[in-house]
């Protein structure tokens, strides 16, 4: 714990012997700290790498869902088009 002063006045002589510096001390604006909430602990090491790795879980399966969204349309637009070649062939 730190105590911190303010310079409310100096006297000076020309000597600089004796120099008279007049102090005040800063309270701290929390008060006598009984009202003061904890500070927040900090998460460890560990606990930072799981919840990241359940995030990025979550990201994954999220990111496989789409991407076989889109595996599907892909397929579904193959089909349509190779039917729409098939009827252009028996058409001609």
């Amino acid at each position: 714990m730190s105590i911190k002063y303010k310079i409310d006045d100096t006297k000076k002589n020309k000597n600089l012997i004796n120099d008279e510096i007049k102090l005040s001390r800063i309270k701290s604006k929390g008060g006598n700290g009984d009202d003061r909430t904890p500070p927040k602990k900090q998460k460890s090491t560990r606990d930072l790498l799981i919840e990241f790795m359940g995030e990025q879980r979550a990201f994954n399966t999220r990111m496989e869902k789409q991407v076989s969204n889109l595996r599907s349309d892909v397929n579904t637009l193959k089909i349509n088009l190779n039917r729409v070649i098939k009827l252009n062939n028996l058409k001609q």
